[in-house]
């Protein structure tokens, strides 16, 4: 199944509503929260089968990690040299130090989500970024979880708790897919009470169904640019180390 999920993930990544609209929203951030320099040093950590890399390496000295050979090999297929299958104990570049890391929807991954985050601080130079993605709320656990190898899901207080405890300053903390939300709970609501579910793997919608949900989840953007969301389907922090 993860062989299969993973070549599914490879072939739609680009034009799946949810993976466009999140880069697209992680992009706003990086751009207008963070404002990077040209060529910066930035590591996406569980980096997959490459679209985000792709994205970074087109604007910053990017490089990307993954335990997952198979979803390495998927990267280097896009050119992606700089991906390597290791974890941030094991990244063969110990001397490195980045400007950003990105964590996106990986620490629900790991049974140890403090050792990860720990490991991303001392990767980070005095005063770099951490910007991290989580999906949201324990009681909307389901297929896409299991999976997905998800450990746990969040609530907002506990992805501050385990920033703070390895020694981030959270600087933005909202949470995100809030304005499809309500249809994902009925969706969710549904399937408890009828006790069948859709399939879990990853498709790509109708076309004019899968271009609506991508700009409706990409306006978001424009939202969390002054606003902190009060619910959704995920979380995004934004944690610096101190300088």
């Amino acid at each position: 199944m993860e062989e299969v999920f993973y070549r599914t993930v490879y072939e739609i990544e680009k034009t799946h509503w949810w993976c466009v609209a999140r880069q697209r929203i992680v992009e706003d951030v990086i751009d207008r929260r963070i404002k990077l320099p040209p060529r910066a040093r930035v590591l996406d950590v569980g980096c997959g089968s490459g679209a985000v890399l792709e994205a970074l390496s087109a604007r910053f000295e990017a490089y990307g990690t993954d335990t997952s050979r198979l979803a390495i090999d998927l990267s280097h297929q896009r050119g992606l040299t700089n991906a390597f299958c290791c974890t941030l104990e094991t990244f063969p570049h110990p001397e490195f130090r980045f400007d950003l890391i990105t964590l996106l929807d990986v620490i629900e991954h790991v049974d140890d989500d403090l050792g990860v985050l720990k490991e991303a601080h001392r990767y980070l130079k005095p005063g770099g970024w951490a910007l991290v993605t989580v999906p949201a709320y324990e009681f909307l656990w389901g297929p896409h979880d299991v999976v997905n190898h998800h450990k746990r899901r969040y609530a907002r207080p506990g992805l501050r708790r385990v920033l703070e405890a390895t020694g981030f300053e959270v600087r933005r903390l909202s949470y995100f897919n809030t304005i499809l939300f309500p249809a994902a709970l009925v969706a969710w609501a549904a399937e408890r009470l009828l006790g069948v579910g859709a399939d879990p793997r990853p498709s790509v919608p109708p076309a004019p169904l899968n271009s609506l949900l991508t700009a409706v989840f990409s306006s978001e953007k424009y939202l969390l640019r002054g606003l902190a969301l009060p619910y959704g389907l995920s979380i995004l922090a934004l944690a610096r180390r101190p300088p």
